[in-house]
């Protein structure tokens, strides 16, 4: 079972495909050297033979024909001589060792059976005879043994043989220890995984240096990146929960109180009719607070996205301020639009128009009377900008950092109407719009700015 594993393997798998393809291009580069050998030394033994029949055929024109075949045969049989046989025009010896048979002219290769000692190694030697016919029709044939070009072959094919165990063994080992190395590094994150699975969900796979990062860090960087996001997701769920059990402790002790006070005075319409009056307040406040998580967690998941069309943000500013213009007056506040020209982006518009009311309405109910109130929208570069100004008391550094969480609210607001969810809801708004919501120092007061992405000329 261990060794079925094992073959199956990855690392195995791998290191033997590495193995093959150094392999493969061993024999070939091997194969290209033997051809590369062997060729020049045929080439090679072919040239001696047509410079010695030369020199050969220039001693037999130059002498009488006997005198020639002394000449010759005490040249060719030094020992740096070639073996050779000269016939005359009908064929009979003249001198010569080769075997008496009829070569024909030009170059041939042959097998000498029988070979005298001194030619060869063996019995059978493998002889390149040159054969020349002379004017007067004698004969004159060169030969040498093809001994040393298959020593030479022998001799590559073991180095080769040798070289390649030795190879083998190099490429085995190499290709075990990369893949080994490479493979430490993935079960490393996959054991990341299984343990951010087990509940250790702060665990993130190891990650080199940048100047020694390849694929596997980049993998490991995605697979980090995508542990954060849903570590911060479970902490968001996690605080939600807890969030909405404190919020809404308070409004159902309310309305548990109003409905036992009712209960334990003396029967009266009218006073059963008022607490339940203030219950459906209190139920529409919790309703109202479910409906804005809700619709949050809708955004979050990227609802509305296909609805989505060119909108004049301006035009939106301008029509959410005229709505709430009455209500700021009545509360003593100045709100004004500053809005040159018309600003298109990509969006759906009614969830536009309750983020810009979300803006105005919070910024209402948290600053004192006579503050004022302004939206601006431009273009700046490649994003198109609102930002809602107000001259009120602002927000602590601290505090300018909380105020997009949900039920999130700065000490002083506590005391005033709401859930906590209004600039939580706009803030998933900018987000599904892809753009950047942030809050500032308006020097006084705050500033909420918003950068959407404008779209191509």
């Amino acid at each position: 079972m261990r060794l079925s594993f094992a073959i199956r393997s990855t690392r195995t798998r791998v290191a033997g495909f590495m193995v093959i393809l150094f392999m493969a291009a061993f024999g070939v580069s091997g194969l290209a050297t033997w051809l590369a050998l062997t060729a020049p030394v045929e080439e090679s033994t072919q040239a001696r033979l047509l410079r010695e029949s030369s020199q050969v055929t220039g001693l037999y024109s130059a002498h009488p024909r006997s005198e020639a075949v002394r000449l010759i045969a005490t040249r060719e049989k030094r020992p740096t001589g070639y073996n050779f046989l000269i016939t005359d025009p009908a064929g009979r010896r003249l001198d010569g060792d080769l075997p008496e048979r009829a070569y024909p002219d030009g170059m041939v290769t042959f097998k000498w059976t029988g070979a005298p000692v001194g030619v060869g190694d063996d019995d059978d030697v493998r002889m390149r005879v040159l054969t020349v016919r002379m004017p007067d029709g004698v004969r004159i044939s060169l030969g040498e043994d093809l001994e040393r070009s298959r020593q030479l072959q022998v001799s590559f094919l073991r180095t080769f043989i040798l070289t390649s165990g030795a190879a083998l063994f190099i490429a085995l080992a190499v290709g075990l220890s990369y893949v080994t190395r490479i493979l430490r590094r993935i079960e490393l994150i996959a054991a990341t995984a299984d343990a951010v699975s087990a509940g250790e969900i702060g665990l993130r796979a190891p990650v080199r240096p940048p100047e020694r990062r390849d694929d596997i860090d980049h993998l490991a960087i995605a697979m980090n990146g995508m542990l954060d996001e849903i570590e911060r997701l479970l902490v968001s769920v996690r605080q939600v929960s807890d969030d909405v059990a404190h919020d809404l402790r308070t409004p159902l002790a309310h309305l548990r109180q109003r409905v036992e006070v009712a209960l334990a005075g003396l029967p009266d319409i009218d006073a059963y009719r008022q607490a339940l009056n203030g219950a459906v307040e209190k139920i529409d406040d919790v309703l109202a607070t479910f409906e804005a998580l809700l619709r949050i967690g809708q955004l979050e998941a990227g609802a509305n996205l296909a609805t989505f069309q060119p909108v004049d943000i301006a035009e939106v500013a301008r029509a959410v301020a005229e709505a709430f213009r009455p209500s700021a007056e009545d509360a003593g506040h100045e709100l004004s639009v500053v809005s040159p020209r018309p600003e298109i982006i990509q969006a759906e518009r009614s969830l536009i128009t309750q983020m810009i009311a979300n803006f105005v309405e919070n910024a209402l109910i948290h600053t004192p009377k006579g503050t004022t109130i302004e939206l601006r929208v431009e273009r700046i570069g490649p994003v198109v900008r609102l930002i809602v100004d107000d001259d009120g008391p602002g927000v602590s550094p601290a505090e300018r950092a909380q105020i997009f969480r949900r039920f999130y609210r700065v000490d002083r607001s506590r005391t005033t109407p709401g859930s906590g969810l209004g600039l939580s809801l706009a803030a998933a708004v900018a987000h599904a719009h892809g753009a950047d919501i942030r809050a500032e120092d308006a020097s006084p007061g705050l500033r909420i700015v918003v950068d959407f992405p404008a779209p191509a000329a």
